[in-house]
């Protein structure tokens, strides 16, 4: 569509359409969903698209843009094209675009999911904990719609290891089973159908917020899913956003665990290999028993965090002078998939002097 202008959409609406349309008319069709925090504006970020490793083509809409985004292979690349796909990039609400298109899983991750990352400091993709999930289906349940898990990978904590199940069971079923054995859903497939037992949609959702509707109808998807999604990484958006240091003025958030998780000293050892774990970051523990201490540094874009514990179910993250939105939720998905679910919020205790966080 990008680059055709004949063939250009009326509106958000007839774009839509045209994209559940050509979807169907392929073999495994699917269209595809990929919401993202944006911090900058989106001019500013569209340039940044013919940057580095990336090249693209882009047509203005007066609702949305028609993107054909081509990243180029370097030296150390195995494959030795490069690899290309056309897009629609909307903007949802507050801070959340989207991109939306017909292109294949490995296409989206290897060009739009890649152009995201790649921006670190400006831009986010929107970690879906296991509880986020479960409220996105809950509301929908409250619909007095009936959704039923047909697939899911889920990551087990206690084993270090990711399963792929295919079962056909009641979502709260699966949500139950999952918290049984410590694990966090990564990936799920549902059916979603009417109290009338219609067939709405088939639809996959992974934890990086890609979303990706199989079978049904568009318009319901993208209000009911996509825009979830969207309230999800606007929520997240307003808890990460502006937490760098100011001169001596901290911006902390504080973690909170449901059980009194870090009275174990073990499960601080624990703490900190989920957190060394993290890619592309680095820590330095200052302590570790019987309380946390620990400096966290995101590679990508050079933010940094303060984490110790102050309770035996609550960590403080006390940024430093760079803390973007993308570092603070990868540290987020890091603590909650790999150590214990868990909630985010601006701390409510007044942080320690710089004097007496670092023992002076």
């Amino acid at each position: 569509m990008a680059s055709d202008p004949a063939n250009v959409p009326r509106d958000r609406v007839h774009l839509l359409d045209m994209l559940y349309s050509s979807a169907r008319r392929e073999p495994l069709g699917h269209v595809r969903f990929l919401p993202f925090i944006l911090k900058k504006d989106i001019d500013q970020f569209l340039s940044r698209l013919n940057v580095g490793r990336f090249r693209s083509n882009v047509l203005k809409s007066d609702d949305f843009y028609l993107i054909r985004l081509q990243r180029q292979p370097t030296e150390l690349d195995e494959e030795n094209e490069s690899i290309a796909g056309d897009f629609a990039l909307l903007h949802i609400s507050d801070a959340v675009w989207c991109f939306c298109s017909i292109e294949n899983t490995v296409v989206v991750s290897k060009t739009v999911v890649a152009a995201v990352q790649q921006h670190a400091s400006q831009a986010s993709l929107i970690y879906i904990s296991t509880r986020d999930f479960r409220s996105v289906f809950d509301k929908l349940a409250e619909q007095r719609h009936r959704i039923q898990v047909v697939q899911h990978s889920e990551y087990n904590r206690l084993e270090s290891n990711i399963s792929y199940l295919r079962e056909t069971k009641d979502y709260r079923t699966v949500f139950a089973e999952v918290a049984s054995k410590d694990a966090v859903i990564r990936r799920i497939v549902v059916e979603i159908r009417a109290e009338s037992k219609e067939r709405v949609a088939l639809l996959a959702f992974n934890n990086n917020g890609l979303l990706s509707l199989r079978y049904g109808a568009i318009h319901f998807f993208f209000e009911q899913l996509v825009r979830e999604v969207a309230k999800i990484g606007n929520a997240k958006n307003l808890i990460f956003a502006n937490r760098e240091r100011h001169r001596l003025q901290l911006h902390p958030l504080e973690i909170s665990f449901d059980d009194n998780i870090l009275s174990d000293k073990a499960a601080n050892f624990s703490l900190i290999d989920s957190l060394s774990s993290i890619g592309k970051s680095a820590i330095a523990v200052f302590h570790a028993n019987p309380y946390i201490h620990v400096l966290y540094t995101d590679f990508r874009d050079g933010s940094s965090f303060n984490l110790y514990s102050t309770s035996d179910s609550t960590l403080m993250i006390v940024p430093s002078t760079r803390a973007s939105v993308s570092a603070l939720m990868k540290l987020y998905r890091g603590i909650s998939e790999k150590f214990a679910d868990c909630e985010i919020a601006e701390a409510s205790k007044v942080p320690p002097s710089l004097g007496e966080f670092f023992g002076e």
